[in-house]
């Protein structure tokens, strides 16, 4: 049973981010890029043989500028299914397709799904995240689904803007966070 105290808190994050998003065009982008660089930097990053991206909402960080520093990685989407997300290589961003709720996703192409533990590195979109790794999504569970499916030695990374960076949020026992947050 969810605690409902944690979940009203959630909801309240959740009511106070989504008033301060999304940013000018302008902003996002150049704010993007500082991240994508950021991201780049990690020895995980360049280490990465395998990595997970999310395709980004006009809420949220655009992680696609990662694309020109994939040369050599595989890189994978996560798609919505009855069971949760599932992740399937794509060999470009052309390959994205509007899914369920709008959001680009992979072709169920079962020649291309990704084991979760064969994944090194995976981006994670939050809506708010602790300096410490804690993430609040957006109310679905999807992402801790999945972020409990990896092996434990891949390297989970919160990306968001600076102000989505805050003190405290609810835990709940499902509440899967992060190792790493980036922000510009």
């Amino acid at each position: 049973m969810r605690n409902t105290q944690a979940m009203s808190a959630k909801n309240e994050i959740r009511r106070a981010m989504r008033d301060r998003l999304p940013l000018p065009p302008d902003q996002r982008g150049a704010k993007s890029a500082r991240i994508c660089a950021a991201i780049t930097a990690l020895p995980q990053w360049r280490s990465a043989r395998t990595v997970a991206f999310f395709a980004p909402q006009q809420r949220e960080p655009d992680v696609e500028l990662l694309w020109q520093y994939a040369m050599g990685k595989v890189v994978c989407y996560p798609r919505v299914g009855a069971d949760g997300l599932s992740l399937y290589s794509v060999e470009s961003l052309y390959e994205l397709q509007p899914g369920q709720w709008g959001l680009l996703e992979p072709i169920a192409d079962p020649a291309r799904l990704v084991i979760p533990a064969d994944v090194d590195l995976i981006l994670v979109p939050g809506v708010a995240f602790t300096r410490t790794g804690a993430r609040c999504g957006r109310g679905g569970g999807y992402y801790d689904r999945l972020l409990a499916s990896l092996s434990p030695h891949t390297c989970k990374v919160g990306v968001c803007f600076d102000f989505q960076i805050i003190n405290e949020l609810p835990n709940e026992p499902h509440d899967i966070g992060v190792d790493f947050i980036i922000a510009e």
